[in-house]
């Protein structure tokens, strides 16, 4: 008999992780923890297996929930509060606390793979034994930074194992996480001739590398990726669209029309991770048994658009793009109050 929590559990990845935990025939309760509606969990509400609470980690009651828990996801994240580096550590430090209090020793942190930063000497791939390097300059990796010390201490005083995930970008079709909408938009108008390989992890991939973390109780940092990366020409081609690109005089004033109509905490530091490689490996979690059912494209797909100008003919594509050029400042500031709203979720 295995009983799982799950926090975040009305989100994106949350009700995947749900999904899967109660479909599989070893785990007998799921916990599902979240602030919003408890319809938001998904198809499996009805379950005799699924306990729902709707309860704010920062504030709410939590002991009660995680008695007799033998392993605590924390997916959570406060969407409207995604710059506050205290709203993050509070709920973390509560969750985990709850977790020693219920005696449970494993938990399952979701982190992300831009902590490791985009730097020009990167590896490609990056692996898990790469010294962390973050552009502190964005907010998000602060923060994520800031919860893996937060719980490789807990863990370290309280004898309990931890599984860290650092997924690469994360899009799906239904829904996308807010990095990885803004990177692949960044994308679409890149400075100079910059070209470094991509990444896009698709979310049901993600939810089970969580699963697989939690079940196996897996005590270690794992990326979470693709097979190999998409090359720059690849990328293009996959597109199918025409691609601005703009020198670095041009490249400053659209960052600045982007931060003046966004928030500007979580587009600080953005432009090295469109400029500079930072690939992540996956050989650690495929060792443990985990393998990915979508290859980078099919998740670039999944999470997109379909390419307006797929149908053009490439004269016309690079004419387009020439005017497009000449009118950029209207598409950035566009694309940015796009990026606004997506933040904004």
């Amino acid at each position: 008999m295995v009983s799982i929590l799950v926090t975040g559990a009305a989100g994106a990845i949350g009700k995947r992780v749900v999904s899967r935990l109660i479909d599989n025939p070893s785990v007998t309760r799921v916990v599902a923890l979240d602030r919003q509606n408890q319809e938001l969990i998904g198809a499996h509400s009805g379950s005799p297996d699924l306990e729902i609470h709707q309860v704010d980690l920062t504030d709410g009651e939590l002991d009660p929930f995680f008695s007799g828990c033998d392993s605590v996801i924390h997916l959570a994240e406060d969407r409207k509060n995604r710059d506050s580096m205290e709203i993050a550590q509070r709920g973390l430090a509560r969750v985990l606390k709850a977790t020693e209090l219920g005696g449970c020793r494993h938990v399952v942190l979701l982190s992300s793979g831009l902590i490791y930063g985009a730097r020009s000497d990167n590896p490609v791939p990056i692996t898990e034994a790469q010294t962390l390097r973050p552009n502190s300059e964005l907010t998000h990796v602060r923060i994520k930074a800031q919860l893996e010390q937060d719980a490789i201490s807990w863990a370290a005083s309280t004898e309990s194992m931890l599984a860290v995930l650092r997924p690469t970008a994360a899009l799906s079709e239904t829904d996308s996480s807010w990095i990885g909408s803004a990177l692949r938009a960044a994308v679409a108008i890149r400075p100079d001739q910059v070209d470094p390989p991509v990444q896009f992890l698709h979310q049901d991939d993600l939810a089970d590398a969580i699963v697989l973390a939690s079940l196996s109780r897996l005590d270690s940092v794992f990326n979470v990726a693709p097979d190999s990366w998409i090359e720059a020409e690849v990328f293009r081609a996959l597109r199918g669209e025409a691609e601005i690109r703009l020198p670095s005089l041009l490249g400053e004033v659209r960052l600045r029309a982007a931060k003046a109509v966004a928030n500007r905490k979580l587009l600080d530091g953005l432009e090295p991770y469109v400029r500079h490689p930072w690939v992540i490996s996956n050989d650690r979690l495929k060792a443990e048994g985990w393998q990915p059912m979508f290859t980078n494209e099919e998740a670039y797909v999944a999470g997109s658009a379909s390419p307006l100008l797929s149908s053009i003919g490439p004269q016309r594509r690079q004419e387009l793009a020439l005017g497009l050029a000449g009118t950029a400042g209207v598409a950035v500031l566009g694309g940015a109050m796009w990026l606004a709203r997506r933040s904004a979720r």
